[in-house]
């Protein structure tokens, strides 16, 4: 998608983020999602977890349903017990995994860089220790037959997915993107030192201040203004007017309705990131003023570059699977994005503070630094909104 959006379409993008759901759109969530937390429509992994959910399912089941076949040669009535019964045993447990991991959606979102990896590896865990305690009773009723056992029909069970998860491992992440988390160091910040100095100004995560940090020192972050707690879409904002001062806002709301630009700090810095919409003098300004900057949610593109006039060689994308890319000679050609059934986060407010070296908000509350060309990232601070400045 381009970053250069008619005024419509932001207008479209914005309010469609921030419209209630329907009974059907849930309807229609629910079969985007498969065993765990999807939902990112318009990305393979949404596709993959639509096929999994309509005919993934029935596959697995009557994989699994052969192999008890093959294994204990059953025949007659029992013979389409373990076929039906495999095939409601997957749809099952992929209906329960997806109501259990949508109850502590709030605890998942609170997962930062520092613990994505072992996040990750227990997720699997669960999830195959899940399917598997929701198939066992399933498995135990088709061998009743053979008088079998509980434990036998767990190990049963566990070789069943002993076949199966590897196979729903291998199909999911074939169409996730986890090269922020395989292909990137976790460093400390103050391995990512821009040549000039810079400050970061950012909402805390509850959105209540405005915070002031300095790249590259032992600077504490400070707060500078208090406010009202108010919506996630909530970012600050560079203004700059015909004096040549640049001013911190803050861009209030999601809807174009509900939209509010509040100034908070006069004269910040002499050099900084500002849009094209937000410059004076605006050649199309509005009889009210300048028109609004976009909100986070939709804030990605073309990265641009804080010290110079042209953007950088870096874009971000939309879905979070696009995640941070740069397209330029071999040593700088990178992709860098997560999306995966567990989770996802999308790249935004990105800017290129230094050569190669960028800042930009990762998910709903990481600003991050990053160097693509030796694969270095660094949390730098939690908060949203980040715009950086030229310190003085």
């Amino acid at each position: 998608m381009s970053e250069e959006l008619p005024e419509v379409m932001i207008r479209n993008l914005q309010s469609l983020s921030l419209r209630k759901p329907s009974a059907m759109r849930w309807v229609l969530l629910g079969l985007c999602v498969p065993i765990t937390l999807s939902a990112n429509a318009g990305t393979p992994l949404m596709w993959a977890g639509i096929l999994h959910l309509t005919l993934g399912n029935l596959m697995i089941g009557l994989l699994e349903g052969g192999l008890l076949i093959y294994w204990l040669g059953l025949r007659q009535w029992f013979f389409w017990c373990a076929l039906g019964g495999m095939i409601v045993a997957n749809y099952a447990s992929s209906w329960v995994g997806f109501l259990i991991l949508t109850a502590v959606k709030g605890l998942v979102q609170s997962i930062t860089l520092l613990w994505l990896k072992p996040f990750f590896l227990v997720c699997l865990g669960v999830s195959f220790l899940l399917s598997l305690l929701i198939e066992w009773p399933v498995v135990r009723w088709i061998l009743r037959c053979h008088g079998k056992s509980w434990k036998q029909a767990l190990r049963r069970t566990f070789q069943l997915h002993a076949v199966s998860y590897p196979l729903l491992v291998a199909y999911y992440f074939s169409a996730s993107g986890v090269s922020l988390m395989t292909d990137f160091d976790l460093v400390d910040t103050q391995e990512l030192i821009p040549s000039r100095s810079c400050t970061v100004y950012y909402l805390s995560v509850d959105g209540a201040s405005v915070m002031r940090s300095q790249i590259g020192s032992e600077h504490v972050p400070e707060q500078v203004y208090e406010l009202e707690p108010d919506s996630r879409h909530d970012r600050l904002f560079i203004r700059s007017d015909e004096d040549a001062l640049y001013d911190l806002w803050l861009l209030k709301g999601g809807s174009p309705k509900d939209q509010e630009a509040q100034i908070l700090l006069k004269d910040v810095t002499d050099m900084a990131v500002v849009e094209d919409s937000q410059k004076a003098p605006y050649p199309h300004i509005q009889p009210q003023g300048f028109p609004m900057p976009r909100t986070t949610g939709i804030h990605f593109g073309k990265v641009p570059s804080l010290w110079s006039e042209t953007n950088s060689i870096y874009r971000t994308g939309f879905w979070p699977v696009e995640g941070l890319s740069g397209n330029a000679d071999s040593l700088r050609r990178f992709h860098a994005s997560f999306e995966t059934p567990f989770l996802a986060w999308s790249v935004r407010n990105a800017v290129e503070i230094d050569e190669d070296l960028l800042l930009f908000q990762l998910g709903p509350h990481q600003i991050c630094l990053m160097h693509p060309p030796t694969r270095r990232l660094a949390l730098f601070a939690l908060g949203k909104g980040p715009v950086v400045v030229a310190s003085r």
